[in-house]
C-alpha cells in the first residue's frame, strides 16, 4: 500500500510540472503552440529586456491578460522572420547566435519554470535564431520607411494645435514638431506594412478575446 501511494504521489508530481500545449495560431504552414510563445517569452525578454529588468524569467501563460498579446507577438515574429529569408536579408552570424544562446542558457539555468518548458538544443538555437532574424529585418524595413516631414508639414501642423503652443513661436517647436509627424508617420507605416504581411501568410489566432 505504501509503494502504490508512493508511485501515485510521484505520477501526480510529474503531470503536475507538465505543461500542457495548445495551438493559439497560426502564420503561413507553422502552427504556433501556447508552449512555443511561453518559450519565445522567456527569451524575448533575456536577449530585448525592458527598461525595468524583470527579476526571474518572464512567465506568461494561457489564460492570462498578457498571454495573447504574446501570441500576436510570436505569430508577427514568425511572419517577419519568413519575409526575411524571402529577401535574402537580415541574416545573423553563427558568432551572433552563439552568443545569445550562451546569454539564454546562462540565464534559464536550474530555473523550474524553463525546466517544465522541456526546450532541447535544437528548439532553442531555432528560436533563437528566427527572434534575431526578425529584430534585425524590422530594424531594416523601420529604417527604408522613414520619412522627412518638410517645414510646410510642420507649419501646418502648428497652425493647427496653435492652442498648444501658446504664445511660443513656430521656430521654437519646429524641430520638436518635425521629429513628433516624423515618428508617426513611420508608426503608421509600419501597421500598414504589418497588415499586408499577416494577409500575405494568412496569419491566424485561435485564442478567444
Amino acid at each position: 500500500m505504501r509503494f502504490l501511494l508512493s508511485l501515485l504521489f510521484c505520477i501526480q508530481a510529474s503531470a503536475a510540472t507538465t505543461v500542457v500545449t495548445e495551438t493559439v495560431g497560426q502564420a503561413a504552414d507553422h502552427v504556433v503552440t501556447s508552449r512555443e510563445v511561453q518559450i519565445s517569452m522567456v527569451i524575448e525578454n533575456i536577449l530585448y529586456p525592458p527598461k525595468t529588468p524583470l527579476k526571474g524569467l518572464y512567465e506568461v501563460r494561457p489564460g492570462q491578460p498578457e498571454f495573447r498579446t504574446a501570441v500576436t507577438a510570436v505569430l508577427l515574429e514568425s511572419v517577419l522572420a519568413l519575409e526575411a529569408e524571402n529577401f535574402n536579408v537580415a541574416a545573423i552570424s553563427e558568432s551572433e547566435i552563439s552568443t545569445a544562446l550562451t546569454k539564454v542558457e546562462k540565464a534559464t539555468a536550474g530555473k523550474p519554470y524553463w525546466a517544465q518548458l522541456e526546450v532541447s538544443p535544437v528548439q532553442l538555437k531555432k528560436l533563437v535564431t528566427r527572434k534575431m532574424t526578425a529584430k534585425s529585418f524590422l530594424a531594416f524595413k523601420t529604417s527604408s520607411m522613414t520619412g522627412i516631414i518638410t517645414d510646410q508639414e510642420a507649419q501646418a501642423y502648428y497652425d493647427k494645435n496653435r492652442v498648444k503652443f501658446g504664445s511660443h513661436p513656430f521656430s521654437s517647436f519646429k524641430d520638436n514638431i518635425k521629429s513628433f509627424l516624423a515618428q508617426q508617420q513611420l508608426e503608421e507605416r509600419i501597421r500598414s506594412w504589418f497588415e499586408v504581411i499577416k494577409r500575405k501568410y494568412k496569419v491566424r489566432t485561435f485564442i478567444s478575446e
